[in-house]
């Protein structure tokens, strides 16, 4: 009777074993949005000289391939079959040179190894990158400083943007959060430039 029950069960177990599906994997990707528009004030010019984009900075909480989500004032969760295609600091500095070869707003661009000195350069950090479950809805949460320098003599802050946003999402979907995370970067880069040139 024993025997009976011992092979049952292994029965049991390997037909549960068979049914179950194995997890997929879903990747997401941070990255320049070509159908994205938005009105630009007449008359802007574009910055004389070469402008040197920097990788992008992210804090170490966000700067890995997992994707963070904010559940409580100082808790993250990491999600366990979803995370970024590219890290983040890689997607957003691609993400800030293709906005850039979109809208000139500098007369040339460079970025990586510089064979003669740049006169200006921009310099991105990302505080926050982050799912946030902590109201009753769900927003991507981005938090980034935009630093521009001079850099003919020395290194001179020519302007600073700070952009703390939270938009809403209609449910926790990852790739309504990354599009969103993408049209927000891309929000605050217009912003920037604009402020920028408008100096």
């Amino acid at each position: 009777m024993k025997r009976i029950l011992i092979i049952s069960s292994l029965l049991i177990a390997l037909a549960a074993c068979r049914s179950s599906q194995p997890a997929s994997q879903h990747f997401y990707l941070i990255e320049y949005d070509r159908e994205w528009s938005a009105p630009w004030p007449e008359g802007l010019g574009t910055m004389a000289g070469t402008c040197e984009i920097a990788s992008v900075w992210v804090a170490p909480a966000y700067a890995s391939h997992q994707i963070a989500m904010r559940t409580a004032s100082h808790q993250l969760r990491y999600f366990t079959f979803n995370e970024w295609a590219v890290r983040p600091e890689q997607a957003m500095t691609q993400l800030s040179l293709d906005f850039f070869e979109a809208f000139p707003v500098f007369e040339q661009i460079v970025h990586g190894r510089l064979i003669t000195p740049a006169n200006y350069r921009l310099e991105t950090e990302v505080h926050h990158l982050e799912l946030d479950t902590r109201q009753q809805g769900v927003g991507a949460r981005v938090h980034f400083v935009f630093s521009l320098y001079d850099m003919e003599d020395g290194k001179q802050l020519i302007h600073r943007h700070v952009a703390d946003r939270t938009q809403e999402l209609e449910k926790k979907n990852l790739n309504e959060f990354a599009t969103a995370i993408s049209r927000l970067f891309q929000e605050e880069l217009q912003a920037f430039s604009i402020q920028s040139l408008q100096k």
